[in-house]
């Protein structure tokens, strides 16, 4: 009873405390560095990155005023704003992909939600939810050893941003339009794993001396603390300052903790570093108060190593359920304490994707990433010699399938019959199909080199849903239910083919 008079009591000073701040930078030397911590070291194909701004001022170039920067020499990532209102979105793979929204997109002088995803297939700019532009990309992103840095370049510099940032997020995921959307207008209470970053700037007292609050918290629990420099921490500028007005999500509550080997939250995250990590305490009025759990750890052995190879997930002895490849500790009973550990390096194999779609004779496999081995079912799955790409000709009628397979995680897929017919599916190709995923429209890509098209779209079981005689590029999807769906386009000479996501 005293320990929850006295939280409670804490929660209330705290949220006494909170407001909703912003920091003003003056575009001469205001930034924030926030250090090169393994959760900002993101790669490969998923990324997401938002902000809150408020710009006094336009750089003359749209790569000068950065909002959010790590980039190396053409690796890395970053967001930022310049030339007339415009975005960049930014992405080194050893090579720079760019993308930058058209002119006026931003505003002087008024707050603005900002982002920008990358899903492995394009690159997108959302400004207040709204997708702006978007390129095709199938590149991945290399890491960087450059810190994180906020209203600054990390490795080319000199590049200020002016004016306010506020509610700053990093994701290793591609968020959707809805979930940006979802967010975009409240403080976040409950930290989800994919967030790795998430600075809401609420310090110190909007436009008053700040002398003395010369750090950013990261809500995110992965402890990149920011630091800032430049900044005269007075008045209304280059000061903690008003931020945007959205929905109040948090207060912040420090609980200090010394363990042993390891130490699991309330919300069941297991962590086995020293730092100060989060959960959310929920009150009457909803999930409005954030505790910290300041966690230090007292010397302790490791008693066995184990190795494991896992697809998806892996069950920990102690139940803990691990998403990601690293390094997981359980602790061993003992008289004496928590005093042994034993350690577990999990190698994690993402999920393959069985599914697969047909156009006439030929069948192509969605997963781009694993390994194939095609199988005819009607003889007791008995490989086919030589059949180890995403796509099979059949050549013969009968049923056939595809062992997909990354890792430790291998998954058939469900046997497609063929009967052939006299169409020469060697002139089968793709085209492209936008947006993607759709929700009234989609548009078909420009290299289809004819007038008239007879279209047919089929369901994942390969049921005709509708066929069209159309000479337009866009055909209405609003009718049809959510789901995944494989277009075909018949022509004199030509298959093509492709798909969409119907949300």
């Amino acid at each position: 009873m005293k320990k929850s008079l006295l939280i409670s009591i804490l929660c209330l000073f705290a949220l006494s405390l909170f407001s909703q701040n912003s920091l003003h930078f003056d575009g001469v030397n205001d930034k924030v560095d926030c250090g090169n911590n393994t959760s900002v070291q993101i790669t490969g194909t998923s990324i997401t990155l938002e902000a809150w701004i408020y710009p006094t001022s336009f750089k003359p170039l749209v790569w000068q005023g950065n909002i959010i920067n790590k980039e190396g020499n053409q690796i890395g990532y970053m967001l930022r704003a310049g030339g007339t209102g415009q975005l960049n979105f930014n992405i080194g793979t050893g090579a720079w992909n760019e993308l930058n929204s058209p002119i006026n997109t931003l505003t002087l002088n008024t707050w603005q939600h900002v982002a920008a995803t990358y899903d492995g297939s394009f690159m997108r700019i959302f400004r207040n939810g709204i997708i702006i532009d978007s390129v095709a990309r199938t590149a991945s992103i290399s890491q960087t050893t450059q810190n994180l840095v906020i209203g600054e370049g990390s490795f080319y510099t000199g590049r200020y941003f002016p004016g306010r940032i506020d509610e700053v997020r990093i994701w290793n995921v591609a968020r959707t339009k809805a979930q940006i959307i979802a967010d975009m207008n409240r403080e976040l209470c409950q930290i989800p794993r994919s967030l790795k970053t998430y600075y809401s700037f609420n310090h110190g007292i909007a436009n008053g001396t700040n002398t003395g609050v010369t750090s950013v918290t990261d809500l995110s629990g992965n402890n990149n603390t920011g630091t800032l420099s430049g900044s005269s921490l007075s008045g209304t500028t280059s000061n903690w300052t008003t931020g945007a007005s959205l929905t109040a999500g948090i207060a912040n509550t420090q609980v200090p903790v010394t363990t042993c080997g390891s130490y699991t939250l309330p919300n069941g995250t297991v962590v086995t570093t020293a730092g100060t990590y989060y959960d959310t305490l929920a009150t009457s009025a909803g999930c409005d108060s954030l505790i910290g759990y300041q966690v230090t750890f007292s010397a302790a052995h490791i008693a066995n190593t184990n190795t494991i190879a896992a697809c998806a997930s892996y069950t920990m002895p102690n139940g803990s359920i691990i998403n990601s490849s690293g390094t997981y500790y359980d602790t061993i009973s003992s008289a004496t304490g928590c005093d042994t550990l034993d350690s577990y390096v999990i190698s994690i194999s993402g999920a393959v994707d069985d599914s697969v779609f047909r156009v006439g004779g030929r069948i192509t496999a969605w997963d781009t990433w694993a390994g194939h081995q095609w199988v005819r079912c009607d003889s007791n799955f008995a490989p086919i010699n030589g059949e180890t790409s995403r796509t099979i000709l059949a050549t013969q009628a009968g049923d056939y399938a595809v062992i997909v397979s990354r890792g430790v995680c291998v998954d058939t897929s469900d046997c497609i019959n063929i009967m052939l017919s006299g169409l020469d599916e060697n002139r089968s190709t793709n085209f492209s199909v936008f947006p993607n995923p759709a929700t009234d429209y989609i548009t078909l890509g420009s290299e289809i080199p004819f007038s008239k098209k007879n279209l047919a779209i089929y369901n994942t079981t390969g049921q005709l849903i509708k066929n069209i005689t159309s000479t337009r590029n866009r055909i209405d999807i609003e009718n049809l239910t959510n789901g995944l769906y494989f277009i075909q386009i018949t022509t004199n000479n030509t298959i093509y083919h492709s798909k969409f996501i119907k949300n």
